[in-house]
């Protein structure tokens, strides 16, 4: 679909509040990491954003961290999300699985 059709859609029912279209689902291998790192990419309109499984909370840091980013293509968002995931694995770095990753 496209966001133009996503409005039509919801024009002719106007209790559809928001749609999002998965668009594809990356899994990778990474070294010294258990669990391998999935993204779901997801389509809302015109932008997309990633949604992956992996945390990651640098040494020291409060808080465990996602991207978040919202990204003009899926090649974008894919690319973003990875490179989130890559700038907060350092070493002494903690990875947390998200059990509902995907929503």
């Amino acid at each position: 679909m496209t966001a133009a059709q996503d409005e039509e859609l919801a024009r002719q029912y106007p209790d559809i509040t928001r749609i999002r279209e998965t668009v594809g689902i990356f899994e990778m291998n990474i070294m010294d990491v258990e669990v391998p790192l999935k993204i779901k990419i997801v389509r809302t309109g015109n932008d997309y954003s990633g949604l992956a499984n992996l945390a990651v909370r640098e040494k020291g840091a409060k808080d465990y961290y996602r991207d978040t980013g919202s990204y003009p293509s899926q090649e974008a968002a894919l690319n973003g999300t990875v490179a989130g995931f890559f700038r907060h694995l350092t070493p002494g770095a903690s990875i947390r699985e998200i059990k509902n990753w995907g929503t």
